[in-house]
This record gives structure tokens, sequence and C-alpha cells, in this order.
């Protein structure tokens, strides 16, 4: 268990819009800023977008975010430390019908 007083650092994708009846999938990485070049070597998956269809008429498109923990990643990449970590997104299914607002890591 983490002590409420640690620090997490949060990966942020705000504003997700996809249309609600598309199947979609996208990957996280994170590298460290000091690796120019993304490789399995010097890369750690984060996570993983999925929308699943939805066949309810509340409305064309679905609007989320996507929060995922960096603490032990960072820790991983010995990149805990640094001001800045590259963030590569991966297209895997249906990404033409997802639009993203921005990216953005935070403390909580």
């Amino acid at each position: 268990k983490k002590e409420k007083d640690e620090k997490e650092e949060i990966l942020v994708i705000e504003k997700i819009e996809v249309e609600r009846d598309a199947f979609a999938k996208f990957d996280i990485y994170i590298n460290d800023e000091d690796d120019p070049k993304s490789t399995p070597e010097n890369t750690e998956f984060a996570g993983s977008f999925v929308n699943v269809p939805h066949k309810h008429k509340h409305g064309k498109k679905i609007k989320t975010h996507l929060n995922l923990s960096l603490t032990e990643i960072l820790e991983d990449l010995d990149a805990e430390d640094d001001e800045h970590v590259m963030v590569t997104l991966v297209p895997r299914v249906g990404c033409d019908a997802v639009t993203i607002g921005g990216i953005k890591i935070i403390l909580d």
C-alpha cells in the first residue's frame, strides 16, 4: 500500500472524443526524454484506451478522459526526476474516429 502523503504522478489524456458506435483502441507508451528513439529496451507500456461500440441513442460521440499512474513506470525508466518524458500514442483499431484534446502529467 502507498503512503497517503506520497505523491503519485498521473498521466491524463484529456477530452477523448470517439464515435459511440465505433470500436477504437490505442496504446500508450512512455520513454525517457534522454532517449530520442523509442525502442523496446527504453520504453514502458502505460496502458490502453478501448471503446466498445454502444447502440444507445444518447448522442453520437462519447466524451471522456483516461488517467494512468506513472510512478512505477518513471522509476523503471530512471526518469522520476526528469523534467520531461515522451508519451507515444499508438493507434491500433478505429482511431480515425478518435480525437484527443490534450495530454498532461499531474501530481496527485
